[in-house]
């Protein structure tokens, strides 16, 4: 029987089991192979000190270039101890999750390492392995190639990669076959996300993961979205809306809780409310399921998107509360119906307000995302958001607004997309390049994704998208909203505001900040 090594790479949270490795274990088991996970995140994270783990997370994440002796020593002594658990096992294939961009340093240097020491055809996949190389360490400018995944086949560091959906393409890359998405091809589409074999989390059990209030796992009931927002590039990566059967849904999530004491399924889809009629059912069959004993306490999260009152009524937010809705991660987006429309959101202000309503009756929270600083607005929009914290203030303090996301308004992938709609010329400031120059590159690269302009809003510069992020920050704060972590986000911010060498918002604006800012 041939050995498949699924390894899982920092930097992701630890709050949870990894998803891939779950879901692609299982089907690599399916064509009979074996296959064992390594969670490298979870092994790094108990071999090096705390303070070598805070160094490194920024390592991987760009914001340094490199580390310090101390912390490359515990590092190389992990790899070490790492490649020992490896050999022990001996694999035929190895494969590395790459989960995003703040994956791929990590990989690059697991690869440099493991390479030379281990026999195994290796493949990578996941999101991060397109981005661009320049960004690894000891690979400045690099611009022959166009992705990571290019460079490190070339380069000889990998075998095979992997784009797009993994469950089809996984099988036939390893019955040697030639398929969409590997090495090159273009990807498409799992054929169909009923057939693929439930997840399992034998060597990666939810338990030894450091939840916040109790053990969970990531369950995907769809794939693509309903809508077609100017912001989004999911009908890019899903063109096509899927979704799996309800009753195969609530069988997984038996599973769960049977034989992982898990009561809390988190949703990775970009909204599990996508299909109406699919959201009842599985309401409904949650109900059924939840009149057992053991799984009165099973519940569950996940994106959602605000309704209009026509699409849904006060029945439906009952069978939410019985089926177990716990937190609902919801994009509002705006409390100016202009820019809404323009993104292609189609609900009303009253609408936001019945869904909070109906949210805090049944006692089911909510994490409101916002943007600031949408190419058209304007700064009547940006008082409908200041309204939006005065009017639904009470929430927040009953809890029912767990908390908000001010998404700043940086990088848009295609520029055609905000432009269709009319009212919106996206440019690139020529000279942002050369202002940025002395930022570290994972910076940079954040950098000049903020240097558009929408020519027919010209008010709206980059220093006044980012004072309105900063003043919706504070009035946030003032009226006690909770919000989500914005350290990591203000801070490249503020870098960015100290690197423009002109247009610049001088010291004396901000330093008052830091007596206000979220940092925790």
């Amino acid at each position: 029987m041939k050995k498949f090594a699924f390894i899982n790479i920092p930097s992701q949270e630890l709050e949870r089991p990894p998803a891939a490795a779950a879901l692609l274990s299982s089907i690599i088991k399916s064509i009979g192979w074996d296959c064992k996970i390594f969670d490298f995140n979870l092994f790094l994270n108990s071999k090096v000190d705390e303070k070598a783990w805070i160094e490194l997370e920024q390592y991987w994440r760009c914001k340094i270039e490199t580390i310090s002796d101390k912390t490359r020593s515990q590092l190389d002594k992990t790899f070490e101890l790492f490649l020992k658990d490896l050999k022990s096992y001996d694999p035929d294939w190895m494969g590395i999750s790459v989960f995003s961009r703040f994956s791929t340093v990590s990989c690059y240097e697991l690869l440099e390492f493991l390479r030379p020491r281990i026999k195994a055809t290796i493949m990578i996949g996941g999101h991060g392995i397109g981005a661009w190389p320049g960004s690894l360490p000891n690979v400045d400018q690099n611009t022959k190639y166009k992705t990571i995944a290019d460079f490190l086949k070339e380069e000889n560091y990998i075998d095979h990669y992997i784009v797009g959906d993994g469950e089809d393409t996984m099988k036939e890359l390893l019955q040697g076959n030639r398929y969409p998405g590997i090495d090159g091809l273009p990807p498409i589409m799992v054929k169909d996300l009923d057939s693929v074999p439930l997840p399992e989390y034998t060597s990666i059990e939810p338990m030894k993961y450091y939840y916040t209030d109790e053990p969970g796992v990531y369950i995907t009931m769809s794939k693509g979205c309903v809508r077609r927002c100017t912001f989004c590039n999911v009908p890019d990566l899903w063109p096509k809306f899927t979704i799996r059967n309800p009753k195969l849904l609530v069988e997984e999530i038996r599973k769960n809780k049977i034989e992982y004491q898990v009561n809390l399924t988190h949703f990775t889809d970009s909204l599990i409310n996508g299909s109406m009629k699919h959201f009842r059912e599985l309401n409904q069959n949650l109900i059924e399921l939840k009149k057992e004993q053991t799984f009165r306490p099973v519940k569950y999260m996940g994106q959602f998107i605000c309704r209009t009152q026509q699409e849904q009524n006060d029945k439906d937010w009952q069978l939410m509360h019985k089926g177990g809705a716990n937190l609902l991660v919801t994009g509002f987006e705006s409390f100016s119906p202009r820019v809404r429309k323009h993104m292609g959101k189609n609900y009303s202000n009253d609408d936001i307000a019945y869904h909070f309503e109906q949210s805090a009756y049944y006692g089911i929270k909510n994490v409101a995302l916002m943007f600031v600083g949408y190419p058209i607005e304007t700064e009547e929009d940006h008082e409908y958001n200041k309204e939006f914290l005065y009017r639904f203030q009470k929430y927040a303090k009953a809890g029912a607004i767990h908390m908000v996301r001010w998404g700043y308004t940086g990088m848009f992938r295609d520029a055609h997309k905000v432009e269709k709609p009319g009212n919106v010329k996206m440019m690139l400031d020529p000279d942002f390049e050369s202002r940025f120059k002395k930022l570290p590159q994972g910076l940079r690269d954040i950098a000049l994704g903020l240097g558009w302009v929408n020519e027919n809003n010209p008010k709206l510069t980059l220093r006044e998208r980012i004072r309105r992020r900063i003043e919706l920050h504070e009035l946030s704060v003032q009226l006690g909203w909770p919000q989500t972590r914005s350290r990591e986000e203000l801070t490249i911010l503020y870098k960015i505001i100290k690197n423009l060498d002109s247009n610049k918002i001088s010291i004396e604006d901000i330093n008052e900040l830091e007596d206000v800012l979220d940092f925790h």
